[in-house]
């Protein structure tokens, strides 16, 4: 019998177990790195998501592991390389966590221009601060999306329904609904609001840094929801120091979880209303990792040739 390890199994309903349990004995349980270290030597498949890191230390300790399939779209956490060349099978998504990840973008957009998490925090001090909290209409501005791939698009066509017009920047795009323009200097001059949906790869590594900043609209958001690596955090902070631009919301971390109180970002967003973070909720939905489970449970079965 083949022996499944979950990592986090608080995304795993009824089905999603059911559908595991129907390919082997199911272990599903939060572990220390320790704990994690001797769970995976007897382990045939292990099912995380990007909170856990899989690297070559961890997969030195697995007998037997034959499949790797992370809840994410992104590989950034899984040694890839090494698995490759150890015939372990890295398996992820293609498409559960479109749509959660887009309509998480669209709620960050929304609520940094309607000013919503400060006002409902004033509320809840039993103030009624409605000056404080005069927003910015979404019609008639522009957006402009860093990377057009599933969920870019997605965000691109909530967008145009609330009015806005839609740019993109996307070398390996061609050419569409969206209209894409030819350099990233030209997004960011263009564009009111600014959204990252983009992977993370040495080009596209601190793709977002002070240069980038000074080329955005005065008074213009930014919002990160794909990898925390892209944008320059100490220039991010800057921006908004300075009053650069006149927000950002992030969702993603370089060490996540962030647990530390001293975090720069956490730091800066204590003390200002012009930071928003969220802790990487972008398909945090019951239906995605319902779909989620569902999904890698079928690639799992097609690596192991069940």
């Amino acid at each position: 019998m083949y022996e499944l390890l979950v990592t986090e199994p608080e995304y795993l309903d009824s089905e999603g177990k059911a559908a595991l349990e129907g390919i082997g004995h199911l272990t599903a349980k939060h572990m220390q790195r320790g704990e994690l270290e001797r769970a995976i030597r007897d382990a045939d498949v292990i099912l995380v998501r990007s909170s856990t890191t899989i690297d070559s230390g961890l997969m030195e300790k697995a007998k037997k592991l034959k499949v790797i399939a992370s809840a994410t779209t992104s590989l950034e956490h899984i040694d890839t390389a090494y698995a490759a060349s150890h015939g372990i099978e890295v398996i992820s998504l293609h498409g559960a966590h479109t749509l959660p990840t887009a309509q998480h973008t669209l709620a960050l957009i929304l609520s940094l221009c309607r000013r919503i998490p400060w006002a409902f925090d004033s509320m809840r001090q039993g103030l009624w601060e409605r000056h404080k909290f005069i927003g910015v209409q979404l019609d008639g501005k522009t957006l402009g999306i860093i990377g057009l791939g599933r969920i870019g698009s997605a965000v691109a066509s909530y967008a145009k329904a609330l009015g806005m017009r839609v740019v993109a920047y996307d070398p390996y795009a061609k050419a569409g609904e969206i209209d894409l323009v030819k350099s990233l200097p030209e997004l960011l001059e263009a564009s009111d609001v600014i959204t990252i949906h983009t992977m993370l790869t040495e080009e596209t590594r601190n793709l977002i840094g002070a240069k980038e900043f000074m080329l955005m609209k005065k008074g213009s958001f930014i919002v990160n929801a794909a990898r925390a690596e892209i944008v320059d955090c100490t220039a991010l902070l800057e921006a908004l120091e300075s009053g650069r631009i006149a927000g950002a919301a992030i969702d993603t971390f370089v060490d996540e979880p962030v647990e530390d109180a001293d975090n720069a970002l956490v730091k800066y967003a204590r003390g200002h209303d012009n930071l928003l973070l969220t802790p990487h909720l972008g398909a945090s939905t019951h239906e995605a990792a319902h779909s989620a489970v569902l999904e890698l449970a079928e690639g799992i079965r097609k690596a192991l040739g069940r």
